[in-house]
């Protein structure tokens, strides 16, 4: 009876143990699309903003240069220069969007897209 007491109690000491809580979290990034005049036409740039701290899931994968975006993840390299097939990348990712925006400023003009991916930690 004290074995079977003593196994009963380690059971339930590792099996409280073993168990974690997973709990939903969030992360955000921000896409920018800006459209300009220029002497030749219209100015079309894709920014994709993911922060500064280091600890996004997309940090060292996203490079923004002066007309595209190039992702590098686990299935590949991926360049996009059009904010839609950006945005499909994105949205069958996980990622949604939560907010919209649009800013004239100057000459310029931007369309802000902040997306949302949530995920268990």
């Amino acid at each position: 009876m004290k074995n079977f007491l003593f196994i009963g109690v380690l059971f339930f000491v590792f099996n409280s143990f073993a168990q974690e809580t997973k709990t939903e979290r969030s992360e955000y990034l921000t896409v920018r699309v800006q459209y300009g005049k220029t002497m030749s036409g219209y100015k079309y740039e894709l920014f994709v903003d993911i922060g500064t701290g280091g600890s996004h899931s997309l940090s060292g994968k996203v490079i923004n240069s002066e007309e595209k975006v190039t992702i590098t993840d686990e299935t590949g390299k991926y360049e996009f220069d059009c904010d839609i097939d950006l945005l499909n990348y994105f949205g069958k990712n996980g990622w949604s969007v939560i907010h919209t925006g649009e800013i004239d400023l100057l000459d310029q003009h931007y369309y802000t897209y902040l997306m949302e991916r949530k995920y268990l930690k």
